[in-house]
């Protein structure tokens, strides 16, 4: 009866450790996993923060419908999504015309080195085409795809 509560207390202590392995080696994955999502999530807040746009100058041509915007990288990243760039336009009245430079209404002139690339220090001329009729004066908010927007008055 000795060789076989040794046996057994052997058998259970293996198995002990076995689990206790398993458990050790699931929870320092999950672990290593959830400081990966944090830290690019972090990464990704940090650039948001250091990614800044101003609007430097805005005109309104009122005979070709279209507003002039000339907007200036003034933060410390680039700003590779210039093909998803939106623009919100409200008039004196209310009325509201959502373009995009994805939507073909939004023209982009880039005074840049890589093209597709707001990059650090350029100046970027948007020309958005109104259809229809409106009351001057317009706000425009630009809105980047990673949520960074910016407001100007024009006309």
């Amino acid at each position: 009866m000795g060789e076989s509560t040794t046996i057994t207390h052997a058998v259970l202590t293996i198995a002990a450790i076995l689990m206790a392995t398993l458990f050790v080696t699931v929870v320092i994955g999950q672990l290593n996993s959830t400081l990966n999502s944090i830290s690019i999530s972090m990464k990704t807040r940090s650039d948001l923060y250091r990614l800044s746009v101003a609007i430097v100058h805005a005109s309104l041509d009122k005979q070709t419908n279209t507003v002039y915007v000339y907007a200036k990288n003034t933060g410390d990243v680039a700003y590779s999504d210039l093909g998803n760039v939106d623009f919100i336009v409200t008039d004196y009245n209310g009325r509201t015309f959502y373009l995009s430079t994805r939507l073909g209404n939004v023209t982009v002139k880039e005074y840049g080195s890589q093209p597709g690339v707001f990059e650090k220090g350029e100046t970027v001329l948007f020309e958005l085409a109104l259809s229809g009729t409106y009351t001057p004066p317009l706000e425009v908010k630009l809105v980047l795809s990673n949520g960074y927007s910016t407001t100007c008055t024009v006309g």
